[in-house]
């Protein structure tokens, strides 16, 4: 089946629309507060004036080597709101507890399947662009085939995925790159903003919160968007959208 990317992106917003308070919560607090608790993180990362690539190099390193459990934590709440996210449209009928449970229940093999993809995009990417943008578009869908067909196993969706994904591959990767830099472009937008806001309160602790809650919300709501279009394709591929 031919991905049409308007279509898809009209189901992602009748996907907010139908579920927009519960999508709130769940963003709220398997997004927002990951991306808050990333920014305090952040905070601590000091850069000497005019530094060099190799002294960001290794000050970046050093700061990864630091918080190394405490940024793994923070990907695996993102990850389980997604799953969550996920799990809602495409396995409907089970309440939010039962969601949550069932996520629980998953979401290591959904984190590893994850990592794996992302290892493998990564290495396309130092390759050149075009093949990691290639290798996202075939790997995407296999995540949202492990949430939506939990009996076909973890290689099971993996499968599942690449075949949707047949054809597709260069739409999936326009869809989801397009929106990941227009909703990243926003959130940078605001992220300039509040640090120019912040260097005008000189620095100050309250500065620092105020203007650091819209920023972390922003990048929230792209990381719903960006799994609400994710659904809202895997619904197209699989023959349906209508989640019959």
């Amino acid at each position: 089946m031919r991905l049409v990317l308007g279509s898809a992106l009209a189901d992602a917003a009748a996907l907010w629309r139908a579920e927009r308070d519960l999508i709130v919560r769940i963003a709220g607090v398997f997004y927002l507060l990951p991306i808050l608790a990333l920014a305090l993180l952040a905070s601590g990362l000091a850069l000497p004036d005019q530094a060099t690539q190799e002294q960001i190099r290794e000050a970046v390193s050093s700061f990864y080597r630091a918080n190394f459990i405490w940024l793994l934590l923070i990907s695996i709440a993102l990850e389980f709101g997604t799953l969550v996210l996920l799990k809602l449209f495409l396995q409907r009928g089970e309440t939010v507890r039962d969601l949550l449970q069932a996520a629980a229940v998953r979401l290591l093999p959904f984190v590893l399947l994850g990592f794996a993809n992302g290892a493998v995009m990564q290495l396309g990417f130092t390759l050149f662009v075009i093949p990691g943008l290639y290798v996202f578009g075939r790997t995407w869908m296999m995540g949202a085939a492990y949430a939506a067909e939990p009996e076909r196993g973890l290689l099971g969706a993996v499968e599942r995925g690449f075949r949707l994904s047949a054809g597709n591959g260069w739409r999936i990767a326009l869809l989801g790159f397009g929106v990941a830099v227009i909703a990243g472009a926003a959130a940078l937008v605001l992220l300039i903003l509040s640090q120019t806001a912040i260097a005008l309160a000189g620095g100050a602790e309250w500065a620092q919160a105020l203007f650091t809650l819209p920023v972390a919300m922003a990048a929230a709501a792209a990381y719903a968007a960006f799994t609400l279009v994710r659904i809202a394709a895997y619904r197209r591929l699989a023959g349906s959208s209508n989640g019959t």
